[in-house]
């Protein structure tokens, strides 16, 4: 059988192509050049370099990130969990951003843009959210779950992962922030 997140990322894909186009990045966004030392592996691997589109429009590239710690949270509109989260996030963005950290929400398997919009509107979202793709997923190693976070150094390198939700998910974030800045 293959892969539920590359088939429903596909579904989603395919249901998106009715929808009106996604705005455009309208900067130069260019990928850095990694040594071939870079690859690592596990947490400590590079981040993917991406090019989103961004809510409520624009686009996002990753190296408009460099030189902050980052949180990458990677959630669906659907997923309770990951609402819950979004106050523990919104406080995040608001206590140690913008100079220095930056929280990113990557929305996967919300169904098509104008939608997602809506949601983000009820929700009360206060930092930056894009449209996640396939190669944005594969790029942070893959997402089973939801909500899963990824904690990014200021050089773009992958610190940690941490999958699902709870007090003390927000506490090992909090220590790997605090560990970064």
């Amino acid at each position: 059988m293959k892969n539920p997140i590359s088939l429903s990322l596909l579904v989603v894909g395919l249901s998106a192509c009715a929808a009106p186009p996604q705005p455009a990045f309208d900067g130069e966004c260019v990928a850095p050049q990694l040594a071939a030392d870079d690859a690592g592996d596990g947490e400590h691997r590079p981040a993917p370099f991406f090019q989103l589109a961004a809510f409520p429009d624009g686009a996002l590239c990753s190296e408009e990130l460099r030189g902050k710690v980052v949180v990458v949270d990677f959630w669906a509109t659907w997923c309770q969990p990951c609402i819950a989260e979004i106050p523990h996030l919104n406080a995040l963005h608001d206590e140690y951003g913008p100079d220095q950290f930056a929280v990113i929400g990557v929305t996967i398997e919300s169904g098509a843009y104008e939608d997602i919009q809506a949601e983000l509107d009820r929700f009360g979202i206060e930092y930056p959210v894009v449209m996640g793709d396939e190669a944005v997923v594969n790029g942070f190693g893959g997402v089973i779950g939801f909500p899963t976070k990824f904690v990014v150094t200021p050089d773009w390198t992958i610190y940690k992962r941490h999958m699902g939700g709870g007090e003390h998910i927000k506490e090992q974030i909090e220590q790997d922030i605090a560990d970064l800045l």
